[in-house]
């Protein structure tokens, strides 16, 4: 798997753009800047984007050539992310260090997304919000980005259940159009969400 993103990843254009995801941008304009974690975070597009709203940002990814174009796009706007390369497993998610966490387009096998799932709720501070876009599992029949393993997707049921402990904002699925570099194009069914975690 880091031969697949370190490949994707070592071209000199962004596989994902360099703007951030429209629906992580729309929600940090409605949340006071703190502390955000981005997992996954590949070549930095959001994690950028969101220091220059005054984030304190830290990323992983298990993807050096994602960490290099990150810290490069990052320098290119002027500030400083915390962006370390390892696998899902060797990240230490401290309790109660996050006010916010992103889960953009970070797909894994369900074994991997239930641990996931369950470290983010603890690293969050009680109040601290967790934003979610991924691909649903109807995300199968179009060829517009996204894994082609059901068992990497997601639907409301798995959102629901991992998320229980949350208190939900928002849940739902959508069709929209992508426009997020090479990658990401065209008519796509995401699901997205907001849980704020209890104080």
């Amino acid at each position: 798997m880091k031969e697949l993103w370190n490949t994707r990843y070592g071209s000199e254009a962004y596989a994902y753009g360099k703007e951030p995801n429209a629906f992580f941008a729309a929600q940090l304009e409605k949340t006071i800047p703190g502390k955000l974690l981005l997992p996954g975070e590949g070549e930095g597009r959001n994690a950028a984007y969101a220091a220059t709203k005054g984030w304190a940002v830290e990323a992983f990814d298990l993807s050096s050539a994602g960490q290099k174009k990150a810290l490069a796009l990052a320098s290119e706007r002027g500030v400083e992310i915390n962006y370390r390369v390892c696998p899902l497993e060797e990240f230490f998610f401290t309790a109660d260090q996050y006010d916010a966490v992103a889960l953009i387009y970070f797909h894994t096998d369900s074994s991997s997304r239930e641990y996931l799932h369950r470290k983010v709720f603890e690293a969050l501070k009680p109040g601290g919000s967790l934003f979610v876009e991924a691909f649903h599992k109807e995300q199968l029949k179009n060829d517009t980005g996204g894994p082609k393993s059901l068992d990497m997707l997601y639907d409301e049921e798995i959102l629901e259940n991992d998320f229980r402990l949350f208190e939900t904002r928002l849940l739902e699925k959508q069709q929209i159009i992508l426009n997020e570099g090479p990658f990401h194009q065209g008519k796509a069914s995401v699901i997205r969400f907001h849980g704020i975690k209890a104080n």
